[in-house]
């Protein structure tokens, strides 16, 4: 007992100090910078950043959707709900698992709205205010759709830079559509959260690199965890935040789809009941879960919340520490994405690659030519460009300076068709 203590304390020691200094990474590139290239329209905002409480508050709110937030966000597009297995379809007011928005957030921009600037340079140091990313991805959903000069949103700018709740429910529109977008996974229950899988992987862009049997990442993978890194699609990362928290959330253990049923497509088919272990085990099962944040509004489908998932869950989770800036980036919550930057190769180094449709991504995935970031805890595994070995992560982050040029460089080339 004492053993596994002490264990869990260095553990999450080590991962505090990586959150830590992911988190001294702030760009604000706002209105009035002159070194805003790209033309982010709304100037940043002076604020502190929620405390995790607050944020908790934030994301239950938010994750009831539009129905139910009501003018503290923008108006969102009904979805859909069932797929004849067995529920027929019909549409239903947009709502979200708060543990999916949480785990997205955490790999975008490590939950924080405002933070004190450390780019560019005529900002560093200021009063802590909104973090803008150079290629104006807003607050804590990276909000780049509608904020740059010239363009026109039906939602109100002002608020996505000043507005921890407001930002967020902008942010949901993307992943709405997604949902909308992407085939069924089970029975396509909004509540429950591993129905969402498809949607997230297309949420960073549906391309081959974001595919778990890519042969780019390993084939023992395992649920992947962000206090160790490694190469893993986009929402694999995602639900790995949902099981290692780093107590800043209820855990869940989700369950994965069988990788057989995907197949080498960029565009999954219809995919049975996820109840695999991991990405990568299937002998395994794990039951799925109905979101805890919204349990009055149930789900028809045979799913059910398995106590024994959340159980171990719980267990795995222990001294997992803060979950730390994400480094994926390049994913659209109605453009979130990208603060922490992307590899805009397709296949960059460890790159998530599959940022928009087809280009662009951010994080860990397969190897390639061209380095990718690695500000966040997502990007610190932290892959050896062209290979698959990993290297301390801490000599890496040291180099935030001249990474941050190369982020910049090549985020300059994404392709913004999905925004």
């Amino acid at each position: 007992m004492k053993q596994s203590y002490f264990v869990s304390v260095l553990v999450g020691a080590a991962f505090a100090s990586l959150n830590a200094q992911a988190n001294a990474f702030c760009p604000s590139y706002t209105a009035s910078s002159p070194n805003n290239n790209n033309g982010c329209a709304i100037e940043a905002v002076n604020g502190t950043n929620p405390t995790i409480a607050e944020w908790n508050d934030i994301f239950d709110l938010v994750s009831q959707g539009p129905s139910v937030w009501g003018n503290k966000g923008p108006t969102v597009s009904d979805i859909g709900q069932g797929c004849g297995k067995p529920e027929p379809y019909q549409t239903v007011p947009a709502r979200f698992p708060c543990e999916l928005l949480k785990s997205i957030a955490k790999v975008e921009s490590g939950w924080r709205q405002f933070c004190v600037p450390t780019l560019p340079s005529d900002q560093v140091g200021g009063a802590s205010r909104t973090i803008i990313s150079f290629d104006c991805g807003y607050g804590i959903g990276q909000v780049t759709s509608g904020m740059h000069v010239g363009e026109n949103p039906s939602f109100d700018r002002q608020k996505v830079a000043s507005d921890p709740t407001y930002n967020l429910a902008t942010g949901t529109r993307i992943l709405a559509s997604k949902w909308i977008a992407t085939n069924c996974v089970g029975d396509n229950q909004p509540t429950v959260v591993e129905h969402w899988y498809t949607a997230t992987w297309a949420y960073n862009g549906l391309a081959y690199v974001n595919n778990p049997n890519n042969p780019n990442y390993g084939a023992n993978r395992g649920v992947w965890n962000p206090a160790v890194g490694g190469g893993a699609p986009y929402q694999e990362k995602v639900f790995g935040f949902m099981e290692y928290t780093g107590g800043q959330w209820d855990a869940v253990a989700p369950a994965y789809p069988n990788r057989g049923d995907i197949g080498s497509a960029s565009n999954p088919p219809d995919l049975p009941e996820p109840n695999c272990s991991s990405p990568t085990n299937c002998t395994t099962k794990r039951s799925t879960h109905v979101t805890q944040c919204q349990p009055s509004m149930g789900s028809s489908s045979s799913s059910s919340s398995s106590s024994s998932s959340s159980s171990s869950s719980s267990s795995s989770s222990s001294g997992g520490g803060n979950g730390g800036m994400g480094g994926a980036g390049g994913s659209g919550m109605s453009g979130m994405g990208g603060m922490v930057g992307n590899s805009s190769s397709s296949s960059g180094e460890a790159g998530n690659g599959g940022s928009g449709e087809s280009v662009g991504g951010g994080g860990m995935g397969g190897a390639g030519a061209t380095p990718g970031d690695v500000y966040g805890v997502v990007n610190c595994g932290c892959e050896i460009p062209g290979s698959n070995q990993n290297g301390a992560p801490w000599s890496v982050l040291g180099m935030v300076g001249l990474v941050g040029l190369i982020a910049q460089r090549q985020k300059m080339r994404r392709n913004h068709a999905r925004r």
